[in-house]
């Protein structure tokens, strides 16, 4: 094969593979062209749907503030900065069921549905983008870096989520009683008990970050050990 025919070939398939993932991912469409999808930017790295009302993207922009004091009142600082889609009017061409609140990819950016839009959702997406960054999204996506359990644990922590905390006047006081079961620690298992077993399986993990915190000093721990990890170093138990 001839270094002309190679090439052509190589580009027909990673053509190929983009097609597929275009089709198959719209979130992703979304991030890549958002004017494409039907959205337009109100801020920067902000953008809401077409058909949004005014009420709703003052409202969304008031809760995205509000999540964004809450991963500041946990980290000193941000260093993640995602691009938001928030498909407010929930009429978006994504016709993916059951329909998620919001689903974040690595620290690039995150799709929020209707429900999602408020404090407590946008801050526990907002809190996995800035592990991602601190961590590093390539050593994160490619070697698992982190335990899932202690990425979602972390943002149900972050969140005040009482779906799975204890919470009095804005402070985690534990997390909410139960027999849980151990919390998975790849994503993929962590994704499919999650499916059906959500509050078993974020109340686990919320129960044993909030014990990691205990043992290792809180929240300036965390930004000891993820900057470890971003130099290569492995995750404490």
């Amino acid at each position: 094969m001839t270094l002309r025919r190679l090439t052509a070939l190589v580009f027909v398939l990673l053509s190929i593979a983009l097609a597929w993932l275009l089709h198959s991912e719209p979130h992703v469409r979304a991030y890549l062209c958002p004017a494409c999808s039907g959205f337009r930017q109100v801020a920067p790295q902000i953008y809401v749907d077409q058909q949004a009302t005014d009420a709703q993207i003052d409202a969304a922009l008031q809760d995205l503030a509000a999540a964004e004091g809450m991963v500041l009142d946990f980290y000193p600082e941000r260093m993640s900065d995602p691009v938001w889609l928030l498909c407010l009017s929930g009429e978006c061409g994504m016709r993916s069921l059951p329909r998620p609140l919001a689903m974040f990819y690595m620290n690039l950016f995150v799709f929020v549905y209707p429900d999602g839009a408020t404090p407590t959702i946008l801050a526990h997406e907002l809190a996995h983008t800035e592990l991602h960054e601190r961590v590093g999204s390539n050593r994160r996506f490619f070697s698992q870096a982190v335990p899932t359990w202690f990425d979602e644990g972390l943002a149900v922590y972050i969140s005040q989520d009482t779906r799975y905390l204890d919470v009095e006047d804005g402070v985690v006081t534990g997390c909410t009683a139960g027999d849980w079961p151990q919390p998975p620690s790849d994503q993929r298992t962590f994704r499919r008990l999650g499916a059906t077993e959500a509050e078993a399986i974020y109340t686990a993990s919320a129960c044993q970050v909030i014990d990691w915190l205990g043992h290792h000093g809180g929240a300036e721990a965390v930004v000891s050990l993820l900057g470890e990890i971003r130099a290569g170093d492995s995750f404490r138990e």
